[in-house]
């Protein structure tokens, strides 16, 4: 019989060895080339310090992933609420209404998008039909596009993740205000809110980690004239064959990442983002 010792590490063997081959080796391979590929040492980051281009890209990524984290907080984080605030068993019916949109792949998501925002498509025929405008309008291949394929995509992850924490609160403690007389508004803001602040962070950087490496969308709806750093890399791969700066763009995705996760683990230990709002 085994040993209670080796229960754990064995436990632990697979997700280990899925981690070493599917992050360690494509780690360690990216950083050999973007340190010591034919170039040679520091090509890479002499590359990313000299192209205007990735400067602007990068930028732009950036601000995407932090505008699209924003909207589907604002968005989700009522309807989390109203979910949360459901008996269990009408919840569940409207977290499958929720995962609903998982049913369907990201791509033919994003491609009944640009049917619906091109110059023959949904909106511009509802907008024309309406009065609103009298020839079509270009929503394909725009920041806008971008940003509601992103977030009809992104939306299910904050609420999952907001209703998660918000069905552990002590819905006690708002009654307690309440009754202590403070108005409704008082104990949402006081009580409620920082009781799912854990909820919060935890939804902020699942969206912005998710945000930063996003490719389909930005290439059907956004056009090049809105790349993203994903973007960006297939461009330095498979048209210009550029390896080195490639990885270089990738070290510094991860390096953001890291930085993000880093920044929110600070606003919220440990215990709290992973433990519960309690």
């Amino acid at each position: 019989m085994l040993r209670k010792s080796m229960v754990a590490p064995l436990l632990a063997a697979p997700l280990l060895l899925l981690f070493a081959i599917f992050f360690v080796v494509p780690f360690i391979e990216i950083m050999r080339v973007s340190f010591a590929g034919k170039s040679g040492a520091w090509a890479g980051v002499s590359w990313l310090m000299s192209s205007p281009v990735f400067a602007v890209v990068f930028m732009n990524t950036l601000k995407l992933a932090l505008s699209v984290t924003l909207i589907c907080l604002v968005l989700g984080y009522p309807a989390a609420c109203f979910i949360a605030g459901q008996p269990a068993s009408r919840r569940g019916i409207y977290l499958a209404l929720v995962l609903l949109p998982f049913w369907t792949s990201v791509l033919v998501r994003t491609y009944t998008w640009s049917l619906v925002l091109g110059r023959e498509g949904l909106l511009n025929a509802s907008l024309i039909w309406l009065g609103i405008t009298s020839e079509p309008q270009r929503f394909l291949f725009t920041p806008l596009a971008v940003h509601l394929g992103m977030v009809q995509i992104l939306l299910p992850v904050a609420i999952l993740t907001l209703v998660g924490v918000m069905t552990e609160l002590d819905a006690g403690l708002v009654r307690a205000a309440r009754v202590l007389g403070a108005s409704p508004w008082r104990a949402f803001w006081h009580v409620y809110l920082p009781m799912t602040k854990p909820g919060i962070v935890a939804a902020a950087m699942l969206l912005f980690i998710l945000s930063l490496g996003f490719y389909i969308t930005p290439a059907l709806l956004g056009g090049p004239r809105h790349r993203t750093i994903a973007n960006l890399i297939d461009l330095q791969v498979h048209q210009m064959n550029d390896w080195t700066a490639a990885s270089a763009m990738a070290l510094v995705l991860l390096a953001t990442t890291i930085a993000a996760v880093a920044l929110l683990r600070w606003l919220v230990p440990e215990r709290n983002l992973y433990g519960g709002a309690r």
